[in-house]
């Protein structure tokens, strides 16, 4: 067990396995090794840190922040390569995915936006959801692309058309998503403590989209 000053809100693994970063409420961010569990680095930023990642390679550092932005850093040096300005309010989430090609970001505009990794250009946007996407996730193969929010559903879109494939209804707010890495299948997780259960204690649900009786 590790012991931080702050709260921390966001954790990653590096590609390689090799290490691990922690974000707090602080915007500060610590990079810890796997099998030393000390800090390899500790950063702290001037700005509302988001969710945070690598890139595929594992030479990139990414994270989403406050202002819209999407911060790229070196890995190791952290030394800052680019800002992108991805969204006109905060940047919430972000996503790669497997095959490298592109990366996701999701916004409190309500909008999912697809980067192409190599030239660092949005190619389209998702605007099915009316809330802030809070959370995204892509398919082992690259294909589709789950999102969510507050609304009632998650889109899941074919990502090279940005067309819808499915609407997967939901009984209240869905805060993450997460696709088996190996087979079509979306595990989501909502938030149910002012649906159908007891209003009056934190209650949640661990579903599951793609078995063979949904449709």
């Amino acid at each position: 067990m590790l012991a931080f000053q702050g709260e921390n809100i966001n954790i990653c693994w590096s590609p390689d396995g090799q290490t691990i970063a922690v974000g707090n409420k602080d915007d500060v961010v610590t990079f810890i090794d796997a099998k030393s569990h000390r800090s390899r680095a500790e950063e702290q930023f001037k700005f509302e840190v988001n969710e945070i990642s690598w890139n595929n390679d594992n030479d990139m550092f990414y994270l989403t922040n406050g202002n819209g932005c999407i911060n790229i850093l070196s890995y190791p040096e952290l030394k800052p390569i680019q800002s992108i300005n991805a969204h006109p309010s905060n940047c919430i989430c972000i996503k790669f995915d497997p095959t490298g090609k592109y990366f996701a970001t999701g916004s409190a505009d309500a909008l999912v936006s697809l980067w192409n990794v190599e030239e660092l250009v949005c190619v389209r946007c998702f605007s099915r959801l009316d809330w802030p996407v809070r959370t995204l996730s892509f398919s082992h193969d690259g294909k589709m692309l789950a999102s969510a929010s507050e609304d009632h559903f998650i889109d899941i879109a074919e990502v090279e058309t940005g067309e819808k494939l499915w609407e997967v209804q939901c009984e209240s707010p869905t805060f993450t998503v997460a696709w088996h890495p190996k087979k079509p299948l979306l595990a989501y997780a909502c938030d149910d403590k002012d649906g159908k259960y007891d209003s009056n204690r934190e209650a949640g649900t661990v579903k599951l989209f793609g078995l063979p009786n949904d449709s």
